[in-house]
This record gives C-alpha cells, structure tokens and sequence, in this order.
C-alpha cells in the first residue's frame, strides 16, 4: 500500500502499532517500524508513504485542527 501525494493543514502525531514504513517528503526519506512515532508537520510540505512490510500497518493518528479543516489534501 502506498498513499497518493498529499499534505496536512494541520499536524498530526502518528503512532506505528504494527508494520513498517517509508515516508519520503522531498528528497527526505525516513523509514519507522512498530513502537516508533513521529509528528507529521503542519506546513504542508508533500510527502508518501508507504507499507514496505510484509503485513498489514496499524497507526494511531492523533489531529490538532479546528472544526471544518480537513485531515489530508491529496494534490
């Protein structure tokens, strides 16, 4: 599974649960596996990521917006 490009108005915290990832925004790749989190910033910067395990990925995602917002724009 691999997301289409896309951006968050507002940021986010992500917890990986189960799985691994590659995250790439720009020319930064990041890889996190089960037990890591990151922050996801909220400058609207472009990124994918992908599930490059060989099971399914669980995250938790916690959102800090306001009512309305939305949580992605895919561009």
């Amino acid at each position: 599974m691999k997301t289409p490009i896309h951006r968050h108005p507002a940021p986010m915290i992500v917890y990986v649960s189960k799985g691994r990832l590659k995250h790439t925004k720009g020319d930064v790749i990041n890889y996190f596996k089960a037990g890591d989190s990151f922050i996801e910033s909220n400058n609207g910067i472009k990124h994918v990521v992908e599930n490059i395990g060989k099971k399914d990925a669980v995250l938790f995602v916690s959102v800090s917006s306001v009512s309305g917002m939305p949580t992605t724009i895919n561009e």
